[in-house]
């Protein structure tokens, strides 16, 4: 029982470091802050929210969204269904 503990443990920590090592703070604390500065969530919820849209756009497509160069109805709805979706999920 005490190894399987430790697979579990290890196999935890190694995932934290994974999500931490592919989302990059440069995009994550700002999309946090403007989260924040709207006035409709928690940090909770806000860093729920980065996690769940890091994990599904890129960090181009990210940075073109904190830009304001959301182009094309294709990227739009992508963008759109992410963040609504996303928005459910961190309630």
């Amino acid at each position: 029982m005490p190894r399987i503990m430790l697979y579990i443990a290890a196999l935890a920590l190694l995932g934290f470091f994974l999500s931490r090592q592919f989302m990059s703070p440069e995009t994550r604390e700002p999309f946090i802050e403007a989260c924040l500065s709207g006035g409709s969530g928690t940090e909770k919820q806000c860093s729920c929210l980065a996690d769940y849209v890091h994990e599904r756009l890129t960090q181009d497509e990210i940075r073109a969204v904190m830009e304001n160069r959301v182009a094309g109805k294709q990227f739009q709805d992508k963008v759109a269904n992410v963040v609504r979706s996303g928005a459910n999920a961190c309630r």
